[in-house]
């Protein structure tokens, strides 16, 4: 048995297993916990032993323990704006359930006010199309409707072009571009930042009521992200209004999880105000800086957009022969004068780079800046991390460039990729096993409102790689549920300089534990997905337990 010293046990779980997720990926049939720590993992008899009168007893008959989920990129104050006032769109399948879904919303609000809802990809509707304004106009004709898909896209109603000045006959929005129908009318799409035209007409709150607004938003998100055992989370690109409503939710006690703030850098916000730009020298403190249950991370900037949408920034040519002629999010001339302004600050630096392209500009610049300022504990990543080149995979490796990665996005948008890239380019789409097996740090995360913040929906897809209607992006880049458990879990946690406190079950450690409703390591590939959360724990204090377990 490995044990600590320790008083009784509060809580022991028995008749695992118990996945680790540790280096040596061991398993244990036991568990205690003391005092919010992981007092003991070894045999039934052993953990059995150790328990007293007022341990409680937890028999997991064969179901299995492993450690809580770390999403390393989660947007929580966005998700839980969506959750608690607007639409999630995840499970629509149809334009009739989606038409329903905002009907239903609209039918708790007066005339005038708006609808926000997030979460679509046109390939997950049996009609196999985006959804456009007359659909929208069909269930939401007083309301403006604003539906936000993944990377730099949006659909709206009739109501809300019309109060953003956008009409058939006019020149369109000034940033981005608008789509249009065979007859010139626009279809209420918009791509790469000309939403920004319908968010400058939304109610603009007050500095206290935005406050107040974000941490409703965030105390809901985090309610709902324990029943899927979620016990940490990065936030990335956190404006300053939503760090001081953080704050305020943890000076009450109100913050279940443990969340890391990536504050908004460049690329991001800039357009609002909300970026923290040419600050980073003098702010007084830098990445890591907090406790275990909130603290700061790294600088987030961005790059370019997406690839289903053809916004990401790429070295070849899309199928159709087009290349990304798009406005990128920043200058990139001014990237490593950026880079180092930061690094020399004391920051880590996570940027959004979906394109191959977009990496390799990155990756040049990181290499630049650490080579002439070497730093130990500097965690820099790439966001996304699409498609790593030979140059891009070897600066990561020297330079130690962590990748937070989103496999879920193979079965939310996969499909659609097949439309704009060749297979063989997508059989290279998140090289997690190259990435593994070139020593660089892979955290694996939901990005959430792009993709459904369920993690074993992106398990499932690391491990099969498999779309939403059926077909696969190769085996190549396959790993192994236990490769992939601990990029959901510990990769998360050193990401956000806690992988010292969580991220898996060892000695010492925060007990922050998920009990599934079955057996991770022996369930079929395909039922990872359907796997549920019967218990949460965080600090050793249970959170969510479901109600039939």
């Amino acid at each position: 048995m490995c044990a600590s010293r320790f008083r009784h046990p509060d809580m022991i779980l028995t008749n695992g297993p118990i996945y680790t997720a540790d280096v040596q990926g061991r398993k244990f049939s036991g568990m205690a916990i003391s005092g919010g720590k992981i007092a003991a993992l070894g045999s039934n008899d052993d953990i059995c032993a150790l328990a007293h009168e007022g341990t409680r007893k937890v028999d997991l008959k064969g179901r299995s323990a492993i450690p809580g989920i770390f999403d390393s990129h989660n947007h929580l104050f966005m998700a839980g704006a969506v959750m608690s006032d607007g639409v999630l769109l995840f499970d629509a399948t149809t334009i009739s359930e989606l038409q329903e879904m905002v009907g239903d919303r609209v039918r708790t609000l007066a005339p005038g006010e708006w609808v926000l809802g997030a979460g679509w990809i046109e390939n997950q509707f049996k009609e196999w199309r985006m959804p456009t304004r007359w659909d929208l106009d069909e269930v939401a004709p007083d309301n403006p409707v604003i539906l936000m898909r993944l990377f730099g896209m949006c659909v709206v109603n009739s109501r809300a072009l019309e109060l953003a000045g956008l009409t058939d006959d006019g020149p369109g929005p000034d940033k981005g571009s608008a789509d249009r129908d065979e007859r010139g009318r626009l279809t209420g799409v918009l791509r790469s930042g000309a939403e920004e035209a319908v968010r400058k007409v939304m109610p603009d709150l007050g500095f206290v009521q935005k406050v107040k607004e974000h941490e409703r938003h965030i105390r809901m998100g985090a309610e709902e992200f324990v029943r899927y055992g979620i016990t940490g989370i990065i936030d990335p690109g956190v404006p300053p209004l939503v760090m001081r409503a953080y704050q305020n939710v943890r000076e009450r006690g109100d913050l279940p999880i443990r969340v890391n703030m990536m504050p908004a850098w460049h690329g991001l916000y800039s357009t609002m105000g909300q970026d923290l730009e040419g600050k980073m020298d003098h702010i007084g403190i830098r990445s890591g800086f907090g406790d275990g249950r909130l603290n700061i991370g790294a600088l987030k900037m961005a790059i370019d957009g997406g690839l289903g949408s053809k916004t990401a920034l790429m070295n070849d040519r899309w199928t159709d022969g087009t290349r990304s002629e798009i406005p990128l999010r920043l200058d990139t001339d001014n990237l490593e004068a950026w880079f180092e302004e930061g690094h020399s600050a004391g920051w880590s630096i996570g940027i959004h780079c979906c394109g191959d392209r977009a990496q390799d500009i990155a990756c040049a610049a990181f290499d630049a800046v650490v080579g002439r300022h070497p730093r130990e504990d500097a965690r820099h990543n790439i966001v996304h991390g699409y498609f790593a080149t030979p140059e891009s995979l070897e600066i990561m490796q020297r330079r130690n460039i962590s990748v937070s990665v989103q496999p879920g996005f193979i079965w939310v948008e996969g499909d659609v990729y097949f439309t704009v890239a060749s297979e063989e380019k997508l059989r290279q789409f998140t090289p997690l096993k190259t990435y593994s097996e070139s020593g660089i740090a892979v955290a694996c995360n939901s990005d959430i409102c792009s993709a459904y913040y369920n993690p074993f929906w992106g398990i499932h897809s690391a491990v099969t790689r498999k779309t939403s209607r059926g077909a696969t992006l190769g085996d190549e880049e396959k790993v192994d549920r236990f490769e992939a458990l601990r990029m959901f879990t510990y990769n998360g946690a050193y990401l956000a300089f806690m992988e010292d406190l969580t991220g898996s079950l060892e000695i010492g450690k925060a007990a922050d534990v998920a009990v599934l409703g079955a057996d991770y390591g022996s369930v079929s590939d395909d039922e990872l997905r359907d796997l549920r959360v019967d218990i949460t724990i965080v600090d050793g204090e249970t959170i969510y337990e479901r109600d039939s377990c």
